[in-house]
């Protein structure tokens, strides 16, 4: 069993940073919120649509990662899950792309690096500067297929092609689609931030009562819902509603500090 108090799990877009509103660097007093509760016995964990590697400043904050929405997941070394898109869709999806530069945009990632369908294309460099990325840990896409990718992310310029993406593919890949910010985000079939969850919990006979969520959107409601305790944002997506404990202040009001103290983790 997870030797610790409870198991934490954040989010991150949204929830510890909020790039629609130009935050993308977790607040001091977030950062000693959370360095207060490990003190204390809590394990910290990120949940996040984005893969490890597009956190590296942060790393040492966390004791663990559920990240690209569940397809990977890992605490304290100890791996328990790690799903990869199917070869052969990933060629189909690619052979929709091509000739579309200026229309859609795509990466794939994995943990440690991210390949990209055209670096320095005007919507690569919309999803860099929304995202606060990194791009040195982004190279072009050149037909990497034998590289196991857990996640795509999509920006599009026009709707009507992600829609015809969403057809074709959604049978074979978990799709969130986040149309206020023409970007969606693709996993294998069935991953999401609860059914890794689920896995830990199955796999490390933890028991859910001492697992606290904090979340915003669409992508964490899986998490929040499997969760012992549940934390939405103040500033958040209406069906996180149906599973929430507590709703906690927005990311620029401290709202996870807050949280914390709320459930007694932190004083």
């Amino acid at each position: 069993m997870l030797d610790s108090k409870g198991l934490l799990l954040f989010d991150y877009d949204g929830t510890l940073v909020d790039g629609s509103i130009g935050i993308h660097e977790i607040s001091e007093t977030t950062i000693e919120a959370l360095q207060t509760a490990r003190k204390r016995g809590y394990l910290t964990i990120l949940a996040s649509g984005r893969s490890i590697s597009m956190v590296e400043p942060v790393k040492y904050l966390f004791d663990g990662f559920i990240t690209t929405n569940g397809a990977y997941a890992r605490i304290k070394g100890t791996e328990y899950e790690n799903r990869t898109v199917d070869t052969d869709v990933l060629r189909r999806f690619n052979s929709f792309l091509e000739g579309k530069d200026d229309l859609i945009y795509a990466d794939y990632e994995t943990q440690d690096f991210s390949y990209c369908s055209k670096v320095g294309s005007a919507i690569y460099e919309r999803i860099m500067e929304y995202f606060g990325l990194d791009r040195s840990k982004f190279g072009q896409w050149e037909d990497q297929y034998d590289i196991g990718f857990n996640k795509m992310t999509v920006m599009y310029e026009d709707p009507e092609v992600y829609a015809e993406l969403e057809a074709l593919f959604c049978e074979e890949l978990e799709m969130i689609h986040h149309p206020t910010e023409d970007y969606a985000e693709i996993m294998p079939k069935g991953c999401t931030k609860g059914s890794a969850l689920e896995a830990i919990l199955q796999k490390s006979g933890y028991p859910r009562e001492n697992v606290y969520a904090f979340g915003d959107s669409e992508n964490d409601y899986t998490m929040l819902k499997a969760a012992g305790h549940a934390t939405i944002m103040g500033k958040h997506s209406e069906i996180v509603e149906e599973v929430a404990d507590f709703v906690t202040k927005n990311v620029e009001e401290e709202g996870i500090a807050y949280a914390l103290k709320h459930w007694g983790i932190i004083s």
